[in-house]
């Protein structure tokens, strides 16, 4: 292809977008010439502008040292053939217990906690079944690069309760789900912690 070949893809914005920030936090961090440390400046500036169109007042935070994908941690919790699902307060959608991976704890102890902390219930953390790039998953696109660490975990105690974050919890019938948030989880996720769930030597599912 020359430069004046058409081009017949289409551009992912929001691809260009990540991997501009990327570069210009990484220069900002590692760079020691002070006259390229202005230019990745003005390039972290203009990694915001291809997501500008849909979002007008969007703009990247400015994070320290080499950009790297966010963790968004789920939990999967059975009692018999029902599944563990909260109503999220934001939206009203449900979804599987979870959210971004919070410092200084394991994956495994983030699932735990935010299943303490949106349905009320103490669980043990089984096994990760899935460590996914949200982009390969059919959910919707957004600004950050996301894998999702999917992990199967065995209820031991405590009580249904909603949280600031939920407004509903419940287990559902796993053939009878509500409609799932889009950015959060995803029916087969459910499909595939059932199959864990009943033979625990599958291997963790990945992309």
């Amino acid at each position: 292809m020359t430069a004046s070949d058409p081009i017949t893809q289409p551009l992912d914005w929001i691809a260009l977008s990540r991997e501009l920030k990327s570069i210009a936090e990484a220069g900002l961090r590692y760079g020691e010439n002070a006259y390229d440390r202005e230019r990745y400046a003005r390039i972290l500036e203009l990694a915001s502008a291809p997501l500008s169109a849909v979002a007008p007042d969007f703009e990247w935070p400015h994070e320290f040292g080499y950009a790297t994908p966010k963790v968004d941690v789920r939990a999967v919790v059975f009692d018999g053939d029902n599944v563990l699902l909260v109503r999220e307060a934001s939206n009203g959608l449900w979804t599987l217990p979870g959210g971004w991976a919070d410092l200084n704890l394991s994956p495994a102890e983030n699932a735990a906690k935010e299943v303490r902390e949106e349905a009320g219930l103490d669980v043990v953390v089984e096994k990760l079944i899935a460590c996914w790039d949200k982009d390969k998953q059919g959910h919707p696109k957004q600004p950050e690069h996301v894998y999702k660490l999917v992990f199967l975990c065995r209820k031991t105690g405590g009580e249904l309760t909603t949280s600031h974050e939920t407004d509903a919890v419940e287990f559902y019938p796993i053939d009878q789900l509500p409609e799932l948030c889009p950015h959060r989880a995803a029916d087969h996720y459910i499909e595939l912690a059932r199959r864990h769930h009943a033979d625990p030597s599958l291997p963790t599912a990945f992309d």
